[in-house]
């Protein structure tokens, strides 16, 4: 000890003390540079980050919100007056006036000339409103892919300005259909104001955490090392014989000075890692246990499962033979002596929500088809209801079809409000009496093939928008309803179907159609109904192939004799 003042006091200049202080101040200081620098990015990472992830939930609830028939419907500036256009902004206004934060909420469509354009707007007071087909001018980076790139939901890297200077950051989801096609896409601006503000207070936190480091480093340099100016040999020893696992090692230092202060520490941390080690033996035991009994609550959950999985099906396979049951026999059909009738329906899963129907009564006979939106229980469900309310109806001798749509209109949109239940369907009728064929309610295109000059055959289309309202929708639909009238002849086919069957896709994602159904009526008219539809059933199918079905096949054909 005597020697080893002798020697610290001769020494000169920078001294061994001092070189390891300045070399730990430098050290720490980077450290800490770079740790502040971390916490920086970080905080201001999080932030952008938990603002994205907040849109993003936001346009994930939201989309689903925006129906996409109605969506589609909306074109032209005059539609901003239908009840579809006022609907679809009612739910945007509500959903961002329940949500903090939004500053606007809007739905897009690329047109065909690859421009993007407004559909419905909902824009907070006083901000504009952007009307229907209006051009956006100002492209995000997202939207400058154009809208076929944006097909989940998708959030902007960076923040933007809007026309008030505000910081924002926009978020878009596609809207899409029951088969998976993208009608257009739901845009929101969110207030991100916040963002630019926490970022500001986060710089500021880092520079105060950087300054203070800095005699904290000098500090902790100056005593690390002091406590490093002896031997450290005894220390090696001991370190090694902790690498070889004995954690319970204990090192011998008698001095009193520096090192003897570090072999205490050194034994304390041993000491503590021999208790770490064993306390994490004993948590891996009880959670080994812990594991073991959660799995065996699985094993339990997951049978449980099964059992309802099994009764579930049993319910469906109940609900889908009753479906069979009330659709019209092919032995009820042969009793018509005024019409050769034939009809189909295949529903894409167990319960579909595909209907159709033939009612003679008193002389007159009154065909009906409707499509209930999606498929599945609920939709086989209200097709039930739809059937038994209009079979009721005509029991009571009510003949007038506009009275009995809006009736079953009323009907079923108290079932569905009780029910919970967003569901809808198109509902067309059609009365027939003596040559007289009268249609009324709103549905797909009916076509009708003539026999024409030369026995050449010609079509007529029969548009049913203008005709009825959907129904379930609305409280009221009567100011929807019409009815229009044709004439029939003896020969004249006459072919109604669901959505179904012209949008069926093959495996090139290539729709079947109308004008493919046409054609294949054409070629066929002079043949019975039933040979009609079984054409045009095979036709269909071959269109498919082993592509997956997603929607209900329908197919009705009456014939004039």
């Amino acid at each position: 000890m005597k020697n080893f003042k002798l020697t610290r006091e001769k020494q000169r200049g920078w001294g061994l003390s001092t070189k390891l202080t300045a070399a730990y101040s430098v050290l720490i200081v980077l450290v800490a540079g770079v740790l502040t620098a971390n916490l920086y990015l970080h905080l201001r990472k999080a932030q952008l980050h938990a603002i994205r992830d907040r849109l993003l939930d936001l346009v994930s609830l939201a989309a689903p919100q925006m129906d996409s028939d109605y969506h589609s419907l909306v074109v032209t500036y005059s539609d901003q007056q239908r009840p579809y256009y006022q609907l679809l902004r009612q739910r945007l206004q509500v959903f961002q006036a329940a949500t903090k934060g939004i500053k606007r909420i809007y739905t897009l469509r690329q047109q065909t000339n690859g421009s993007i354009v407004y559909v419905i707007d909902y824009s907070p007071p006083p901000n504009p409103n952007a009307t229907v087909g209006e051009t956006l001018t100002e492209l995000t980076p997202l939207l400058k892919g154009g809208l076929s790139n944006i097909s989940r939901p998708m959030v902007e890297n960076t923040l933007m300005q809007n026309q008030a200077g505000k910081a924002i950051l926009s978020g878009y989801a596609p809207i899409v259909d029951a088969m998976g096609r993208r009608e257009g896409v739901l845009a929101i601006e969110l207030d991100a104001s916040g963002v630019l503000q926490s970022e500001i207070q986060a710089r500021n936190v880092a520079t105060i955490a950087f300054l203070a480091t800095l005699p904290l480093a000098v500090s902790i340099g100056w005593w690390m090392a002091r406590r490093l100016t002896s031997p450290i040999a005894e220390l090696l020893v001991g370190a090694e014989a902790i690498a070889e696992g004995q954690l319970n090692q204990t090192v011998k230092v008698h001095s009193k000075d520096e090192v003897g202060a570090l072999a205490t520490a050194f034994n304390h941390m041993s000491h503590q890692l021999k208790e770490s080690f064993d306390t994490l033996e004993a948590k891996v035991v009880n959670r080994t246990a812990e594991l073991a009994q959660a799995n065996q609550e699985i094993i339990a959950l997951n049978n449980r499962l099964k059992a309802e999985n099994i009764r579930m099906s049993a319910e469906l396979e109940v609900t889908q033979k009753l479906q069979q049951m009330i659709l019209p026999k092919a032995e009820e059909l042969s009793q018509i002596p005024e019409l050769d009738i034939a009809g189909f329906m295949e529903p894409a899963d167990e319960v579909g929500g595909d209907y159709y129907d033939i009612i003679r009564k008193n002389g007159r006979i009154k065909i009906s088809i409707g499509d209930v939106t999606g498929h599945g229980l609920e939709s086989g469900v209200l097709m039930i209801m739809v059937q038994t309310a209009l079979r009721t109806l005509l029991a009571n001798n009510e003949t007038d079809s506009e009275k009995i749509l809006n009736t079953i209109n009323h009907i079923i949109y108290e079932n569905a409000q009780r029910m919970n239940s967003d569901k809808n369907l198109s509902l067309s009728l059609l009365d027939y009496d003596r040559g007289i064929l009268t249609f009324s309610g709103q549905h797909e295109d009916i076509i009708i093939v003539r026999s024409g000059i030369d026995c050449e055959p010609f079509v007529e289309i029969i548009d049913t928008e203008t005709l009825g309202f959907p129904i379930g929708l609305e409280a009221d639909i009567s100011v929807f309803l019409r009815s229009v009238n044709v004439q029939l002849k003896s020969g004249d086919v006459v072919v109604l179907y669901t959505d179904g069957i012209t949008e069926a896709n093959n495996l090139e994602k290539m729709q079947y159609g109308l004008q493919r159904l046409i054609e294949v009526v054409k070629q066929n008219w002079q043949l019975t109904a039933t040979e009609i539809r079984q054409a045009a059933i095979a036709d269909l199918r071959l269109h498919i192939g082993t592509q997956k079905v997603y929607d209900d096949i329908t197919l009705v054909v009456f014939k004039q004799k």
